[in-house]
């Protein structure tokens, strides 16, 4: 990546952009320790992080033809797959467990804006680089980035439910290139999944992957990051005049 050659980055929202509070391994958590199911909040991390690679795979077979799940199937597939993983070594019904979790319902969870992302945000418009986000979401992405308070910042807000293609599909990054007006050479993305850097490197352009807990690649991975951050600051050491 030639960084003196970027016009304009493009983020990611979820995860790299705006949090959820309480996070989604603090609630199912919450919901387990209802029904008595002993597990600790790390392995719930650790599942969830193989839910991530499960819901990126599903998207890319049903971009390739595969029935596309109702939203409570996918909901309990996920919640399957990431019980297998976090109870691992334990005798444990996971089928039944998720039956349960059915009927049992956690604390409420709000999207947030850290101050790291104002800072970031703030200081890439003072210096005069665009902004953009494409992001797997449902149409309300809008008004929740306005809700946030974060939408002014931005060109385009690109939502996945409106356009009708989800990463790491590289036509939605390419609509998101598009609207900017400028070459895939002379946008950035920034993203917090492997499947950001498995879409990015399809269309292909550059990508920045936010990894802030330092996690591998999945095995077998074969498409890497231009660069490789931990905090979403260390954007501002990357792109050219922008300290």
């Amino acid at each position: 990546m030639d960084v003196t050659q970027i016009k304009f980055v493009i983020f990611d929202v979820g995860q790299t952009l705006l949090f959820l509070t309480p996070s989604s391994e603090e609630v199912l958590l919450d919901r387990c320790q209802q029904l008595t199911i002993n597990v600790a909040l790390e392995d719930l991390k650790r599942g969830c992080k193989v839910g991530e690679l499960w819901v990126a795979e599903t998207i890319m077979q049903e971009q390739k033809g595969a029935p596309r799940m109702s939203d409570e199937e996918f909901d309990r597939k996920w919640e399957y797959v990431v019980l297998q993983e976090a109870l691992k070594g334990q005798e444990v019904n996971i089928k039944g467990l998720v039956m349960k979790l059915r009927d049992v319902h956690g604390p409420t969870q709000n999207w947030s804006a850290p101050p790291e992302t104002w800072r970031v945000l703030d200081r890439l418009q003072t210096k005069g680089l665009p902004l953009g986000i494409v992001s797997n979401f449902p149409k309300t992405l809008l008004d929740l980035c306005r809700k946030v308070g974060i939408a002014d910042y931005f060109e385009f807000i690109i939502a996945s439910e409106e356009v009708g293609i989800s990463k790491p599909d590289p036509r939605i990054l390419q609509i998101g290139i598009q609207r900017a007006q400028v070459k895939a050479e002379e946008t950035v993305y920034v993203g917090d999944h492997p499947f950001d850097i498995l879409c990015a490197k399809k269309v292909p352009m550059p990508i920045i992957w936010f990894n802030k807990d330092n996690d591998p690649l999945p095995n077998g991975f074969t498409s890497y990051p231009d660069y490789h951050i931990s905090t979403l600051s260390e954007i501002l050491d990357i792109l050219p005049n922008v300290k």
